[in-house]
């Protein structure tokens, strides 16, 4: 299985990602901050209220049966993939495209890490015991990781509640189990960053998907320049089912 996320930067990626979809054949596809897309297989698209774009999910094979996250319309977008053949042994299959809300004059938000824990508390309602969940997306928080003692920033241990909390619902992240003990690669290239060469290490985006698909899994984040086009790096998941 192959999972791709990746935020359009205000749907200015709309033109790049069928091409990175085509290209590595994925079959979910987890997209934020983007206009409706024009997609023939299994989709689901929620605006953000007074915006013109939203998160969407979708599935080359399948359809969704969606599931609303009461406040986080538009932010939080996904459902269970039925008839996808990606199910591991006939469980329920969820799968959901997360952008941690930011604030906006006509909605006031809590700190990230704490709307981080309100998305994921609300999901672990609504998602029933024994199916399997794939989250992925831009969680907006400065370390969806645990930090080395050589990275310049330090994992905060609000960001620590929030991973525990993802491992309570029996998650792994991509990255971390690909790459164990190794520094958190850049997946936000902050536009308001005055450090030399624009580098802060923002580690925001990535993909969680059951503790028992771990082993063997690749995880990568993309950093061509033909992902200029946001200011986020495409993070891409390939799965050995």
């Amino acid at each position: 299985m192959r999972i791709v996320t990746w935020n359009l930067n205000h749907g200015h990626g709309s033109a790049a990602w069928p091409r990175l979809q085509a290209s590595l054949g994925a079959e979910i596809v987890l997209l934020q901050e983007t206009r409706r897309p024009d997609w023939p297989g299994g989709l689901l698209w929620g605006r953000v209220p007074h915006r013109d774009r939203g998160s969407a999910v979708l599935a080359t094979r399948g359809t969704f049966r969606a599931v609303r996250v009461r406040g986080y319309e538009g932010w939080v977008v996904g459902g269970e993939l039925i008839d996808s053949g990606l199910s591991a042994d006939g469980r329920p299959l969820f799968v959901f495209s997360v952008h941690t809300p930011t604030r906006h004059a006509t909605r006031p938000r809590r700190p990230y890490v704490a709307e981080v824990m309100n998305i994921l508390d609300r999901l672990g309602r609504q998602v029933p015991a024994g199916a399997d969940l794939i989250l992925g997306g831009d969680f907006n928080l400065r370390s969806l990781g645990e930090r080395t003692e050589a990275e310049c920033f330090r994992t905060l241990p609000a960001e620590r509640r929030c991973l525990a909390r993802l491992a309570g619902l029996g998650l792994v992240s991509c990255w971390a189990a690909a790459h164990p003990g190794r520094p958190l690669p850049q997946t936000l290239r902050w536009t308001g960053d005055k450090t030399p060469g624009k580098s802060t290490p923002y580690h925001c985006d990535g993909i969680f998907v059951p503790a028992a698909w771990g082993p063997g899994i690749i995880c990568e984040v993309l950093t061509s320049a033909y992902f200029e086009v946001s200011d986020h790096n495409p993070v891409v998941a390939w799965i050995p089912r």
